[in-house]
């Protein structure tokens, strides 16, 4: 069983049971499943993934490249909503990134994405990413607004 066939108001204690400490495999991204990550802490409105960068993540200068920061900083925003174990589904309107230091490939990183506004139609989330070494890599922000699309199907 997924997280997709779990019904409302339980998705969060389904995901803290099932995938906590855990690499996510299954995620409703396959873009998050290719990252590889793994769900270190979530709560209601809160989230932390980590990852170790892999060389098909990288730039010329082997470091992590722009646009993979944002697939793992919109991933992590992603999860901060889906814990608000909400019927509505969301979508991006918008992905501000500020990337701030290089990470190298074979290093670990964390993104720590938390909810700042849960309206009724928009969510407001805002997401840093560090090292190991507690330096902040990049930040970013999000606004999600709840849509009538529904998940894809599987095949």
């Amino acid at each position: 069983m997924s997280y997709r066939d779990i019904p409302s108001g339980q998705v969060l204690a389904w995901l803290k049971q099932n995938y906590e400490g855990k690499k996510v495999t299954d995620s409703r991204s396959d873009a998050g499943n290719w990252l590889e990550f793994t769900l270190e802490a979530i709560s209601e409105g809160s989230t932390t993934l980590s990852l170790i960068v892999k060389k098909d993540m990288t730039n010329p200068y082997n470091n992590l490249h722009g646009g993979m920061m944002a697939a793992i900083i919109d991933e992590a925003i992603g999860w901060a909503v889906v814990s608000l174990d909400r019927e509505q589904h969301y979508t991006s309107l918008s992905l501000n990134v500020d990337f701030l230091f290089a990470i190298k490939v074979g290093n670990r990183l964390m993104a720590k994405a938390n909810v700042l506004r849960a309206g009724k139609k928009i969510v407001n989330v805002e997401c840093q990413v560090y090292d190991e070494a507690n330096n902040l890599l990049a930040r970013g922000n999000s606004n999600l607004i709840a849509t009538n699309m529904d998940f894809k199907k599987e095949g």
